[in-house]
């Protein structure tokens, strides 16, 4: 398992510079807050969407490649963006690192293995390492930033291809496919099932990156410093980590529908508690609202997965880049609301949207666990 998570955690956390770099980039091409948004909306919408036609290549025997190219791409892409001289460079730059995430993910997913039962765990490893990466990139990018200049940040392209060379080394060769007809997903007979599964983590992913786009700016409009806000948003990246690593095993041990209808319930009450709070009880109460929803995001992958055997990347890239993908599309509408009504508010509306996502968890159907 470990370079697979290796690999996330790499993708991952190179595709996380972004954010970090993002304030800089402004000022260099004097871009709007607009021009910034569509920036990570280029990014977002090709790494999400993308995880459809490569998933379904990655079925077809091409999997350990994807896993291998997919961050060398991604870390290249997002280590020149100090240097690049126009803000179209940039763009070109961010589809090409969204390119190698749509092909990194569904694949890396699809090569998880745990025919011992240990599924949901060895997911939840996979998961977590990408969490662990995402959290950890933004300080990385600012390091050098911070200590070199805008225009180092190519140097992070040395440790980036030393990972890479050591994924070719050490990640095995799958069997190739035995060339078989095999339904297509939407005629599949549980194709329902992975509907329910996508509709769950819409919501949930519309939720869950929601309160993470406006966690700082909720902090600093209770009076928190921007330090303050920085950490809650740390806080909350990192809680996924430990969320992912339990939610597997409790699905390994008493089945995946009881910890997706556990961890999508649970984390209701969680993030009123957030909201109604402040403080460092506030902050508790964020980083187990985060870990509780982020438990059940790779168990509903390993659940996809052993639903449709036969196509586990074309599973996989639906209900994690194409939910992801939607549930981006409608962060605006978030921001809308917060205009309106306020913030707080608006989340609070947001989070309701769990409710319908539990009763959808509650009437799924365990499925068959074939290794």
């Amino acid at each position: 398992m470990w370079p697979l998570s290796l690999g996330h955690g790499l993708n991952d956390g190179y595709g996380a510079f972004l954010s970090a770099l993002l304030p800089l980039l402004i000022s260099r091409f004097g871009m709007s807050l607009a021009a910034a948004g569509l920036l990570s909306s280029i990014r977002t919408s090709v790494a999400s969407f993308g995880q459809l036609p490569l998933g379904a290549l990655a079925d077809r025997g091409r999997a350990r490649w994807l896993v291998i190219l997919g961050p060398a791409v991604t870390c290249a892409a997002m280590s020149l963006l100090g240097i690049l001289p126009t803000y179209w460079a940039v763009a070109a730059a961010l589809v090409a690192a969204g390119i190698g995430t749509a092909a990194f993910h569904p694949a890396g997913a699809s090569l998880v293995s745990g025919g011992d039962g240990r599924r949901g765990m060895s997911m939840a490893v996979f998961s977590a390492g990408g969490t662990l990466g995402a959290a950890l990139g933004p300080l990385l990018i600012a390091g050098v930033v911070g200590n070199l200049g805008l225009s180092f940040t190519p140097v992070l392209l040395l440790p980036a291809w030393a990972l890479v060379l050591l994924l070719v080394r050490v990640v095995p060769r799958e069997a190739r496919p035995e060339k078989r007809d095999r339904p297509r997903l939407r005629t599949h007979p549980s194709a329902g099932q992975v509907v329910r599964l996508w509709t769950i983590g819409v919501l949930r992913e519309f939720v869950s990156m929601s309160y993470y786009t406006f966690l700082a700016v909720l902090w600093i409009r209770r009076g928190a410093s921007l330090t303050l806000a920085s950490l809650a948003l740390t806080v909350y990246s990192l809680s996924g980590v430990a969320g992912d690593l339990v939610g597997g095993r409790l699905s390994d041990r008493f089945g995946r529908k009881r910890v997706i209808v556990g961890s999508v319930a649970g984390a209701i009450p969680l993030f009123y508690l957030f909201l109604l709070t402040d403080g460092a009880l506030s902050l508790l109460f964020l980083a187990l609202a985060g870990a509780v929803l982020v438990a059940s995001i790779p168990v509903s992958v390993v659940f996809g997965q052993e639903l449709v055997p036969d196509q586990k990347g074309l599973v996989s890239g639906v209900l994690m880049g194409f939910a992801w993908g939607i549930g981006a599309l409608l962060i605006g509408l978030v921001g809308y609301l917060g205009d309106v009504l306020g913030l707080e508010v608006a989340l609070g509306l947001l989070t309701v949207l769990l409710v319908p996502a539990t009763l959808l968890a509650a009437g799924l159907k365990e499925p068959h666990r074939n290794g």
